[in-house]
């Protein structure tokens, strides 16, 4: 069945006081009357294209009695006189704020809504979203995010509460797509001998950090691309793995290892910090001089590591696929798929991952760049393809043993973020 943004409404507003458990209060939510009237017009704002763009923005929502109150980092820029709600109000706003950084503001009494104004949030969320970031500072209040057409998210905070894309209701992203767990634990052994582990820090620290830092690489790169609006594919092989000529024909290989030294060079300067943390809970007594110095190389080989992952997402610009090891080396771009399906492997669409429901796919009902990337991945088993479409979603595909996973939609968020 078919849901609409009024289903999207009751679902928030059963969730909104009860998905957060402990010492936490809720920000306030409005009544769902007013909520539906909300969702409706954020829905139809972003339907209609605008001078050949289909508008993106976001809301940030707030009771009339309780504005910001300057304390946290949102930085409100009121208008002078309030403006009614529409969806003309909303696409005439959308051009003036950035998906990226900022919201329309409005905000509700008894009865009805008011546009306030536009706040500024900072990118530090958007960018964690992406896999760019580990500390940052995500909305306090109803936030809504609409980033192409048919797709609302509802966040309270941080706090992803639930979303409707294409006519479904989903009540969160909780899982991180086990395709790529055993692609960040084979390149992080490949890196073994280049890490420095930290020895005073507790090892489930460090090594889950690990784990994310590098399966934040390939997710960041991917969410690149999405944004690039250009598409494309990222083929990820074996350390050990030349690509084969009866496969792929690359354009311009490489055995670059610019971004893997950028990953290495972080999580080390990481692990440095980390130990110095340990040492003072030890009680060992540690100059802020020292740590100040560690907190900057963190932040430096950080800085490093953003710049090769958006240098290597940039490739997809040239046509062909990007190829990548588990362990970041670059092996090529410009990479034409020249594959044939296998004999006797069958294709799958993951509705569950971890609940392992699935439904047989006919390969021909996709595009171009799905078609190639199955066909790879049917030839060689241990490879995962990310397909980025040029709209934005993207998919991956996996192989285990003769049966083929294409898990569409897939929603590559910080392992950082609550709940997407």
């Amino acid at each position: 069945m078919n849901a609409f943004p009024k289903d999207l409404a009751k679902r928030v507003s059963e969730r909104w006081s009860t998905m957060i458990a402990g010492d936490y209060t809720a920000p306030p939510c409005p009544p769902l009357d007013l909520l539906k009237e909300l969702l409706e017009i954020c829905f139809l704002s972003a339907n209609i294209p605008d001078e050949g763009r289909l508008p993106k923005f976001n809301v940030i929502a707030t009771p009339v009695q309780q504005p910001f109150d300057g304390v946290r980092y949102e930085k409100p820029w009121p208008f002078l006189q309030p403006r009614t709600l529409s969806i003309a109000e909303f696409r005439a706003l959308a051009p003036a704020t950035d998906l990226r950084k900022s919201a329309i503001w409005v905000s509700w009494n008894e009865t009805e809504w008011k546009i306030v104004g536009i706040v500024d949030l900072g990118t530090s969320w958007h960018r964690a979203r992406m896999g760019f970031e580990y500390a940052y500072q995500a909305p306090s209040r109803l936030f809504i995010q609409v980033d192409r057409p048919g797709r609302l998210r509802v966040y309270q905070g941080q706090f992803l509460v639930a979303s409707l894309s294409d006519g479904a209701l989903i009540p969160e992203k909780s899982d991180y797509h086990l395709a790529l767990h055993s692609v960040a634990n084979s390149g992080l052994i490949a890196m073994d001998e280049n890490l420095i582990r930290p020895k005073r820090e507790y090892i489930k620290e460090w090594a889950e950090f690990e784990f994310m830092a590098l399966w934040n690489t390939f997710a960041a790169i991917a969410n690149s691309i999405s944004q690039s609006g250009h598409g494309g594919t990222v083929i990820i092989l074996p350390t050990s793995f030349l690509p084969p000529t009866s496969a792929l024909r690359v354009k311009y290989p490489h055995d670059s290892q610019n971004l893997r030294s950028a990953l290495i060079g972080f999580l080390n300067a990481r692990h440095k910090l980390g130990d110095l943390i340990a040492a003072q809970e030890e009680g060992k007594k540690i100059s802020q001089q020292r740590f100040a110095f560690a907190e900057l190389q963190a932040r430096q080989q950080h800085d490093i590591l953003i710049e090769q992952t958006r240098f290597v997402a940039g490739l997809a610009g040239c046509d062909g696929a990007i190829i990548l090891s588990h362990d970041l080396r670059l092996l090529g771009f410009g990479a034409e798929i020249l594959a044939e399906m296998r004999e006797g492997v069958e294709v799958f669409d993951v509705i569950h991952e971890l609940r392992k429901t699935y439904r047989a796919l006919d390969v021909e009902q996709f595009g171009m760049r799905h078609r190639s990337a199955i066909k790879l991945v049917s030839q060689i088993s241990e490879a995962r393809s990310i397909v980025i479409s040029q709209d934005g979603p993207i998919s991956v595909v996996w192989r285990e043993q003769e049966r083929l996973y294409v898990k569409k939609g897939v929603s590559l968020v910080n392992m950082n973020m609550p709940l997407g």
